[in-house]
């Protein structure tokens, strides 16, 4: 499950309990997988939007990708078509600085997003676990 706030996209995977920060060209390329764009579409949106060569951007977006894929966040599809997507809004005197795209890797909640609060709960109610059983 994923949320943007503030322009920062916050994805949690419940599978692990680790939750990814992904902020500036880093949530850019996030948007551009939820559009269903594919890696070059990608690039090319954020060519539009950053001072970088292409070179550099599609460096950039295919190493985020990947990283994402490794984190099993995302899967490799079809790409759809990206034609009609509008580029990300730019400063007012063109491109802005691109700085490479970074995942940052939290898992200091694992534990608490791991615990399911209706099934999984003591006595006590959430966030107490419940006591393991045998077989558990």
């Amino acid at each position: 499950m994923h949320e943007t706030i503030e322009g920062e996209v916050i994805v949690i995977d419940l599978e692990t309990g680790s939750y990814y920060s992904l902020r500036d060209a880093s949530a850019d390329i996030w948007q551009g997988i939820e559009s269903g764009a594919d890696e070059r579409q990608i690039a090319d949106l954020l060519h539009r939007r950053y001072d970088a060569s292409p070179e550099t951007i599609g460096a950039a977006v295919g190493k985020l990708l990947d990283e994402l894929a490794g984190e099993g966040l995302v899967e490799p599809g079809d790409g759809g078509s990206a034609a009609d997507r509008a580029a990300p809004p730019q400063e007012a005197n063109g491109r802005v600085p691109f700085s490479a795209p970074m995942l940052e890797k939290h898992t200091d909640m694992q534990d608490l997003i791991l615990l399911d609060p209706v099934h999984k709960v003591g006595p006590r109610g959430w966030p107490h676990a419940a006591e393991s059983e045998a077989g558990d």
